[in-house]
C-alpha cells in the first residue's frame, strides 16, 4: 500500500524561550533556543497529537537546529536518554488517506508510566472578523473540487503553513489549523485563489444566547418515570446532560462533540431539560403525557460560554447518523449563514434522519437557521391555551407546547416545543 504522507508546515512561538517546528510527512525541521522540552513537545500536541510523559522524569531545555530529519530521529534526540514510542494515525478523506502523528510517549523504565496530563475542558477561542462574522481563531474549513488529489492539499498546506487536524467525512471537509503568523482572512484569500479548492470558509461560531439557563437540582419529582421502553432514539444536540440524570433508563448514551475524550456535563442545564422532554420524562404544559418513552442520545455541542462551531455540529451529526439515530433535535439557531452545517443536515436527511429544529424565539415571520433549511422541520411554540406564543417565530412546519415545568419553575421557548415534537414522532404508533 502506498502511503500518502501529509505535508505540514508549522511555526509556533513560545515566548522568550522560543521554538519553531515544521513537519512535512515524516520529516521535520526544528529550531529551539532554550525552550523547555515539555513546551517543544506541546508543538506536536497543538497539531492533534497526544503527548504522554512520565511525570517522574526530569526534562531539560532544548537548544539547536534540526533540518530535514525524520520525526523518529528528532524525537529520539530530544528525549534522550529517556525512552519513547511514536504512533501514527490514518485519517480517511475524499482525496485519499492521510497519515499523522497520533501519540508520542516519553518514559523511563516502563511505557505505562507515561501519562497525559489532565486536559482542561475545551473552550472555543473565538474571533470576530472585519465583516462581523464570528469564527474559531486560527482555523478554516474547506473541501476540494472533483479531480483534486492529495498533492493539491499538500501544496495548499505549504502556502498556509498549516496542518489538517481533522477530516470531517462526510461531507468531505478538511479542518485546517493555521500557523500563528497566518490570519483567517489571509488563509481564506489564499484558499479562494486556489483552483482546486471548493468553498473555503472560516470555522464559524454560533451562540446559544437565546436559550434560557435551567438550574438543575437533580430532583425527579413530577417526571414520568413509569414509561414503557421505546425503540426510536432521539439525539439531542444542546448544552449537554447533567450527570445527575445519566443513570436514568431512557438515557441511551452521551457524546461530547466539543471534545469526544472529555466527560459529559451541562453548564447551563438547558440541554438536560431538553433531553428530559425528548425522552417523555417531562411533558410541556398543555400537552398530554405519553405512555412510552424515547431513548435519548445526549450530545453536547456548546462550551461553557455557550458557543459552538461548524466542526462541532458536523462531528455531532456524523456521530448521530453512525449511531443509527433516526431523529435529531436541535434547540438552537442563528440568522447568519451556517456554511457547511447546511451540507451536514442535508446529508443526515438523505440518510433517513428527521431533524427537528426550534424556529426561534424572536416573534419574527421567518425561521432561524437551520430551521429554515428544507432538510429540517421547523418547530414553533404555543402557549398553555393553545395559541401561538408571542415569542415564537412564525415560519414553522408545526406548533407545539413550549412551556416546560421543572423543579417548581416554568421555562418557555421554541427550544422546548421542538423536543416534544421529536418525542411525539419517536413514539408515534406505526
Amino acid at each position: 500500500m502506498k502511503l500518502h504522507f501529509l505535508s505540514v508546515a508549522l511555526f509556533l512561538a513560545l515566548g522568550a524561550q522560543s521554538a519553531s517546528l515544521r513537519i512535512e510527512g515524516d520529516r521535520a525541521w526544528l529550531t529551539a533556543a532554550g525552550a523547555p522540552l515539555s513546551k517543544v513537545l506541546m508543538l506536536f500536541e497543538q497539531r492533534g497529537a497526544t503527548v504522554m510523559i512520565d511525570p517522574e522524569l526530569e526534562l531539560g531545555r532544548v537548544d539547536g537546529e534540526w533540518e530535514n530529519t525524520t520525526v523518529e530521529r528528532l524525537i529520539a534526540q530530544l528525549v534522550s536518554p529517556n525512552s519513547y514510542s511514536i504512533e501514527w494515525k490514518r485519517a480517511k478523506g475524499p482525496l485519499g488517506d492521510l497519515y499523522q502523528i497520533s501519540t508520542i510517549r516519553v518514559f523511563g523504565e516502563s511505557p505505562s508510566a507515561a501519562k497525559a496530563p489532565p486536559k482542561p475542558e475545551r473552550v472555543l477561542e473565538v474571533e470576530t472578523g472585519t465583516n462581523g462574522v464570528k469564527y474559531v481563531r486560527g482555523e478554516i474549513l474547506l473541501g476540494f473540487k472533483e479531480g483534486s488529489t492529495v498533492d493539491d492539499l499538500n501544496a495548499l498546506l505549504k502556502k498556509l503553513n498549516g496542518t489538517v487536524v481533522e477530516v470531517l467525512e462526510p461531507p468531505g471537509i478538511y479542518r485546517i489549523r493555521l500557523n500563528e503568523g497566518m490570519s483567517v482572512e489571509q488563509a481564506m484569500a489564499i484558499a479562494d485563489a486556489d483552483p482546486s479548492v471548493d468553498s473555503p470558509r472560516p470555522n464559524l461560531v454560533f451562540d446559544d444566547k437565546g436559550n434560557p439557563k435551567v438550574p438543575i437540582s437533580g430532583t425527579r419529582a413530577g417526571m414520568n418515570l413509569g414509561l414503557a421502553p421505546g425503540e426510536t432514539a432521539i439525539a439531542v444536540f444542546d448544552s449537554g446532560l447533567d450527570p445527575k440524570y445519566a443513570d436514568m433508563p431512557f438515557i441511551r448514551g452521551t457524546y461530547n462533540a466539543l471534545d469526544p475524550d472529555a466527560e459529559m456535563s451541562d453548564p447551563t442545564g438547558h440541554g438536560t431539560l431538553v433531553s428530559l422532554i425528548a425522552s417523555g420524562a417531562i411533558t410541556p404544559l398543555g400537552a398530554e403525557a405519553g405512555d412510552t418513552g424515547a431513548p435519548v442520545l445526549a450530545v453536547r455541542v456548546f462550551d461553557e460560554n455557550g458557543m459552538t462551531s461548524s466542526d462541532t455540529i458536523l462531528r455531532a451529526i456524523n456521530h448521530a447518523v453512525g449511531s443509527d439515530v433516526k431523529i435529531i433535535n436541535l434547540s438552537f439557531g442563528t440568522y447568519e449563514d451556517i456554511g457547511f452545517i447546511e451540507n451536514a443536515v442535508q446529508y443526515a436527511a438523505q440518510q433517513g434522519v428527521t431533524l427537528y429544529v426550534a424556529s426561534g424565539n424572536d416573534g419574527l415571520p421567518i425561521a432561524c437557521n437551520p430551521a429554515a433549511s428544507s432538510a429540517t422541520r421547523s418547530i414553533g411554540a404555543v402557549d398553555q391555551q393553545g395559541n401561538i406564543a408571542s415569542y415564537s417565530n412564525l415560519a414553522a412546519d408545526g406548533f407545539y407546547p413550549g412551556s416546560a415545568p421543572y423543579d417548581g419553575k416554568i421555562h418557555h421557548g421554541t427550544s422546548f416545543a421542538s423536543p416534544y415534537a421529536a418525542y411525539l414522532d419517536a413514539t408515534r404508533a406505526p
